[in-house]
């Protein structure tokens, strides 16, 4: 239980700091880019304990 209340602190920290962080840039050629990469970022933090378990396997 403690595991997936540290994945789900995690994911909330990660999604607030990344928004925060996207408010401070400016609008430019680079926001898609930049939102793409976030995407990325919040992607790769769900999908950990899968990954985790499949190379547990």
């Amino acid at each position: 239980m403690s595991e997936l209340f540290i994945w789900v602190r995690d994911i909330l920290i990660i999604i607030l700091s990344l928004s925060f962080f996207q408010i401070l840039l400016p609008d430019s050629s680079m926001a898609k880019y930049l939102r793409y990469i976030f995407s990325l970022v919040i992607l790769s933090v769900i999908l950990e304990p899968v990954i985790q378990i499949l190379n547990g396997l």
